[in-house]
């Protein structure tokens, strides 16, 4: 997120929506060095200009608003400008409940990641090379490395149900839990009650708009659809299958097309891809190494530019 340059409208912005003191103050590009500073309302600087940039997004919720250094490096400043937490973090993530998750690089793509709270404090250590936040659910899976077994904890970092679970574990969708143990995948909730039995050789991402997971109970095996609950709802029948937006995205005899959730074909099996798919339009390839092309799914003409 870029820092604002236009002055006259963020300083109306943040009175809105920020305290007083934040309104009278907001970042400035110095034109020679292009790093930012503070000025208050004056115009005049109250922190030089000595960052690359300066976003006050943060401080809408929290009174802190994040800054990297030259050396691309995160911090954050309150809104005096005081830097209160140092630039040392690669990234920075959530900040919710009065914590903030921080990464530090390690090698050119893993990061080891922890909490800290708004004064710097660290709260879980920065030890954790898996370390996904789930907002809605308030929960953070978590494992010692990319590759390492995976649990969950919350913000305070109380360990909800240890590290037992393959590290390519689903994402959580509205409190459930597609996991695998032991090569065979079922469904856990947040205490680690079983939902789903564990009896299958793949369970995908549930989707949260239609409540259904792609399945398959062989390594051979075709995909269906399974509810929730574990009920198998469309039947084994496809060679690749997830959800995409209000549809199904489904494979077969080499060829991808869009079912709804009662199995009627929304788009014919005929394309060699489909790349997103939004609520009447889908952008696919009809042959491989053709470009692709936007479709009208009422319709199922090509949408022209």
């Amino acid at each position: 997120m870029c820092a604002v340059k236009n002055l006259t409208f963020l300083a109306i912005f943040i009175s809105i929506f920020q305290n007083i003191t934040l309104a009278q103050n907001f970042p400035k590009q110095d034109e020679k060095t292009s790093l930012y500073g503070v000025v208050d309302e004056n115009g005049d600087y109250i922190v030089k200009p000595k960052y690359k940039e300066i976003d006050f997004n943060f401080g809408y919720k929290t009174g802190l608003n994040y800054v990297i250094n030259p050396s691309d490096k995160y911090g954050f400043i309150n809104p005096a400008g005081k830097e209160v937490i140092p630039c040392k973090y690669d990234r920075i993530e959530t900040f919710e409940n009065g914590v903030i998750i921080v990464k530090t690089k390690i090698g050119d793509y893993d990061y080891l990641s922890g909490i800290i709270d708004s004064a710097g404090k660290e709260l879980i250590p920065m030890k954790y090379g898996h370390f996904e936040y789930y907002p809605l659910d308030k929960v953070i899976v978590f494992g010692e490395t990319n590759t390492s077994n995976v649990g969950l904890m919350d913000l305070s970092g109380k360990v909800i149900i240890e590290p037992q679970y393959e590290f390519w574990s689903k994402r959580i969708s509205k409190g459930i839990w597609p996991v695998g143990k032991n090569n065979i995948c079922g469904v856990v909730d947040l205490k680690n009650q079983t939902i789903v039995p564990f009896e299958y050789y793949m369970i995908e991402n549930y989707s949260d708009e239609l409540g259904l997971a792609a399945v398959k109970k062989e390594a051979n095996g075709k995909f269906g659809f399974i509810n929730r609950i574990g009920k198998l709802v469309i039947a084994y029948e496809y060679d690749d299958a997830w959800p995409s937006g209000d549809y199904l995205s489904v494979k077969k005899n080499g060829k991808w097309g869009l079912i709804d959730v009662n199995n009627k074909i929304i788009l014919p099996l005929e394309y060699s891809s489909i790349s997103s798919v939004y609520k009447t339009t889908a952008w696919v390839t009809k042959n491989e190494g053709e470009d692709s092309f936007e479709i009208d799914l009422i319709t199922k003409q090509k949408i022209k530019k």
